[in-house]
């Protein structure tokens, strides 16, 4: 699926699992960034996973969360068992959010969307990344549709009620984007760029029990998800 990226690069992973470092740049055409580098990644081959598991929820459950609902011809699905920790079920839940508030914005075509601002962190490579991309399908009057399908979770706590490392892939074959002065979907489904690995650097205080995304990589043709 072909839709407005405007990341080419981000964090690094280091030592202890510890994500730092930045991301940023527009290349300024397709969604898909040069070189395969989006934001988020990881490597496991695996057969395409099926469609058919939890959906994530389209309106915010947990208190003083924002609204997540997405139109009617977009969704946001998970193919996994959420994690028997409670930190780390609450960790993935909002790197979904995150992704999912994402999607939202665009789908709105609002830079200011709350849901995506409150799963993220001020000032961090996570946000500006964010909105920078919500920005620029803003710009071109680009929005999305369809399906964005998440499997193969990992969630590792680096440090209890502060920080942790969620990983998941992202299969995007029955995503696509939408021109919003023509009504025109554009959606590339046999590429293989479709396959995406994201890793988000997740932080909390605690105090409210969500996490919100610090930082963010990705990598797109990732051999794992496919």
């Amino acid at each position: 699926m072909k839709r407005q990226r405007t990341v080419t690069a981000c964090a690094a992973l280091v030592a202890a699992s510890v994500l730092v470092a930045g991301c940023g740049g527009d290349d300024g055409g397709s969604d898909k960034a040069p070189k395969n580098e989006i934001a988020g990644a990881e490597k496991t081959a695996s057969p395409k996973p099926s469609p058919s598991a939890s959906a994530s929820k389209s309106t915010a459950s947990e208190e003083g969360a924002p609204d997540l609902s997405l139109p009617k011809d977009l969704k946001v699905v998970t193919d996994w068992e959420v994690p028997k920790g409670a930190e780390e079920a609450a960790a993935l839940r909002d790197a979904v959010n995150a992704l999912t508030g994402q999607v939202r914005a665009i789908a709105r075509q609002d830079v200011d969307d709350p849901a995506y601002l409150f799963y993220s962190y001020p000032a961090s490579n996570a946000r500006q990344w964010m909105q920078t991309d919500v920005k620029t399908h803003v710009q071109k009057k680009s929005s999305v549709t369809g399906t964005r399908t998440l499997s193969k979770q990992s969630v590792q706590i680096v440090r209890p009620h502060a920080t942790a490392v969620v990983t998941f892939c992202v299969d995007d074959h029955e995503y696509a984007a939408k021109h919003l002065d023509t009504g025109k979907v554009i959606n590339d489904s046999d590429d293989a760029t479709n396959y995406i690995k994201y890793e988000w650097g997740m932080t909390t205080t605690g105090k409210d029990g969500h996490w919100r995304a610090k930082e963010i990589r990705g990598v797109t043709a990732a051999k794992e998800c496919m």
